[in-house]
């Protein structure tokens, strides 16, 4: 490959990209409207309206839920009954076959009504993709870790945190109804004198009360509009493992000093580690002096400053970030001093606090926590709801670890098969928009449990929540041996005043992409933290292909892979490659159509086309809490391929790169899972074997954008990258660039800082 000196290129939307799309085709029925369907539907609407009776008689503004369950294999989004619904609307859900709908006395016998004789096909077709309708029961309210804690004895020390949430109507008088009933059966309880009211944005409100037993959370949970009852989490650091290194500290005095400062929310740095502070730019201090312990942010600010130097990996520069030290965690190992926790609202009202002074300036932020015993195998994590909402409000980029298998049996490489949930990453890894870090090893021994470069035997793996992926990355964090034993082959950080020691964890290799991903974001002229993360994703697929290709299964351990540590392989390419950048909006209803792509003409021989292709799509969804595994509301696809023209004289486009991991069956829930259909990133990859692929009559790339059941979606951004690469060494990069421009196409370079300082 050729020195990489050539600018990545921005390609501007043209008006005549965006089409109009087509209509939907006819209602599918899922089985036959028989009498029985009827009388057994209209049955199951009645026992809702007999259970809710008392409700309803008490007043009839008063709304509740009920639960209608679909067939597998009518789950996708265009299958929703809405007609069916057309009276009890609905308001969310939870699993991807589970649909919450408002009732009401009025709307329930008018739903019978309906049922007895159906208004429309669509209707009628929506009657049979049901199996069920239920009330909301209220062993369903109460969580698996609520209840394992009164099962354990350890009722006690979470009964004065309880969390209530109430189920919201997408209403504002219905929310306001709901709310005021549950207060007041939660007052008629005894349980209303010491409550107080959390409440983030539009979608974030819990009710905190303290209870005296597990009996009156049965009693919380059977008052109507309650959604879910658990209790808040508390927090403190790690017990972190360190062994001295007897090596003295030789840090690079040649470096280029950054204006980028980064947020890191931990125990805080310290103050006598020489080599760290002269970058503290300010610090705000929520914990008292006796139960502070700097020695895991500190390790983690060595390792965004230092982390190459002392672990002897090979960089292309040096940033002297600054630091925004938000001291906010406690001690929890008992042998550093006095321990203490912090409960989870009050880490929320502390992040919120951190935004609300330093997110103007300060937008890239560290975050290596997680609560052990939240796994993330089904909906969202309410702390992950909570730093998509801080992300989406303050405009900022949060890295959050994957988390540590803490107690052994330790994951072997390849999974042995008994692991089951136990390494599934923890919350809030399975925030959305944040970037979430794994780790892989970055040295191995006889002994060690893992091999260099494979998952390391602590790291947890995805899918997230929602079957997105997750984690997003990797990087190094450690290996340890069989007897647990990390000397040797963990990775290298500073300690409190300075010295080398040696740990392991998740905890450590976030800083470390978090340090590539700053480098990206302070390399561009013009700042943006979506296309930074993209190109941060798609160096990392590009990166790291042979781990990756080896079994599609391994992105639930690698994610997209690991960044490159040079900044000019990420942000600059070779003659004999282009890397193109589409950042761009598609509206609802449309399309996005790049009909003609001008393809490598040095690809394209003896009628076929040949090339390494990579593409790395990326945007924000809509999110919405009240949705459950649904909680991405908008999707984006994209193709790339070759037009041809069929036998019957059809106009005919087949994408020819696939999406990295797919799917065989058509319903959406193995979609979801295999396909990751609603993942808000996505890669693509296709390396033409030698024999070519036919060519077609043009190239093109595809765009679509598809909303969840019944969203209207003004607008939606993305980034898509797409790199081109010539095994034989040809310029296609001149070949793509006159291209575009002979087809009307204004492109820009992503430009540098270095590319500016070159043209002084």
């Amino acid at each position: 490959m050729s020195e990489k000196n050539l600018p990545i290129k921005l390609v501007l939307q043209k008006a005549t990209d965006t089409q109009p799309n087509k209509g939907r085709g006819d209602v599918k029925f899922f089985g036959d409207v028989t009498p029985a369907l009827q009388e057994e539907m209209a049955e199951e609407f009645n026992n809702v309206l007999a259970y809710y009776e008392d409700v309803f008689q008490e007043c009839d503004m008063i709304p509740a839920v009920g639960k209608i369950t679909v067939r597998p294999e009518a789950i996708a989004k265009s299958h929703k009954p809405n007609d069916l619904c057309r009276c009890c609307h609905i308001i969310g859900s939870e699993d991807l076959n589970e649909i919450y709908i408002k009732v009401t006395k009025k709307t329930i016998l008018d739903t019978i009504e309906f049922i007895k004789n159906p208004p429309s096909q669509r209707f009628r077709a929506n009657m049979t993709a049901v199996l069920n309708v239920q009330p909301i029961f209220p062993q369903d309210k109460v969580t698996n870790e609520l209840s394992e804690m009164s099962q354990q004895g350890k009722f006690d020390s979470i009964k004065t945190r309880i969390k209530i949430k109430v189920f919201d109507f997408n209403d504002e008088f219905d929310n306001s109804q709901i709310f005021e009933y549950v207060m007041r059966k939660l007052a008629a309880l005894g349980l209303s004198e010491n409550h107080e009211i959390i409440t983030y944005g539009n979608q974030i409100k819990y009710i905190k009360v303290q209870v005296e037993s597990f009996e009156d959370i049965k009693k919380i949970a059977e008052i109507n509009g309650v959604k879910n009852v658990d209790f808040f989490q508390e927090y403190s650091l790690p017990t972190c493992e360190y062994t001295r290194e007897n090596l003295k500290v030789l840090v690079d005095t040649v470096s280029d000093a950054s204006d980028v400062s980064i947020g890191i929310i931990d125990g805080g740095i310290s103050d006598d580690n020489p080599f760290l502070k002269p970058y503290i730019i300010d610090r705000k201090c929520y914990v008292g002096d006796a139960y502070r312990n700097p020695s895991h942010a500190t390790f983690i600010a060595s390792t965004i400053l230092y982390g190459n130097m002392l672990n002897e990996i090979p960089a292309s520069t040096s940033r002297k970030f600054r630091f925004v030290d938000i001291v906010a965690i406690p001690n929890g190992d008992s042998r550093f001093g006095p321990t203490d926790t912090i409960s989870e609202e009050e880490l929320m009202e502390i992040i919120v606090d951190a935004m609300e002074e330093y997110s103007a300036s300060t937008k890239i932020w560290n975050l290596s926590l997680g609560i052990e015993n939240k796994v993330c195998n089904g909906a969202m994590s309410d702390l992950g709801i909570f730093l998509d909402y801080v992300q989406d409000k303050y405009k900022v980029q949060i890295f959050v670890s994957s988390g540590n298998l803490n107690q052994p049996p330790f994951r072997e490489w390849p999974p042995q098969g008994n692991m089951g949930d136990r390494d599934r990453i923890i919350s809030p890894a399975d925030s959305v928009r944040a970037i979430t870090v794994g780790a892989i090893a970055l040295k191995d021994s006889d002994n060690s449990i893992v091999k260099r470069d494979e998952p390391a035997p602590f790291s947890r793996r995805g899918p997230g929540a929602n079957y997105i992926v997750k984690p997003d990355v990797v990087d190094y964090g450690g290996n340890i041996t069989r007897s647990s034993d990390f000397t040797g082959i963990g990775i290298k950080g500073l300690d409190n005043s300075g010295n080398i020691i040696e740990s392991v964890g998740t905890s450590y290799s976030t800083p470390r992409v978090v340090q590539k991903f700053a480098t990206v974001y302070d390399t561009m002229v013009e700042r943006d933290l979506l296309l930074a993360k993209a190109i941060t994703i798609h160096s990392a697929r590009m990166n790291f292909r042979d781990s990756l290709d080896r079994n599609p299964n391994n992105i639930k351990y690698y994610g997209f892979g690991m960044p490159s540590t040079n900044t000019q392989d990420i942000l600059q390419c070779s003659s004999d490659e282009i890397t193109l950048v589409f950042r761009q909006k598609i509206m609802q209803g449309t399309h996005l159509e790049m009909v003609d792509f001008p393809y490598p003409k040095s690809l394209i021989h003896d009628g076929k086309c040949f090339g390494e292709i990579g593409m790395t799509l990326a945007y924000d969804p809509i999110l919405d809490a009240c949705y459950g595994r649904e909680y991405c509301r908008t999707n984006i696809d994209a193709s790339f391929g070759m037009c041809y023209t069929s036998k019957a004289g059809m106009q005919e486009f087949r994408g020819c790169v696939p999406l990295e991991t797919t799917w065989d069956e058509k319903y959406e829930k193995s979609r979801v899972e295999n396909g990751f259909k609603w993942s808000p990133i996505k890669s693509y990859y296709r390396k033409i074997s030698s024999k070519g692929i036919k060519a077609g009559e043009n190239w093109k790339i595809r765009i679509n954008l598809t909303p969840r059941n019944g969203l209207v979606v003004t607008a939606q951004e993305f980034v898509l990258i797409i790199t081109i690469r010539d095994a034989q060494g040809h310029d296609i990069y001149s070949e793509v660039v006159n291209g575009l421009r002979e087809r009307g196409y204004i492109t820009n370079n992503l430009e540098t800082r270095q590319q500016i300082r070159q043209r002084q």
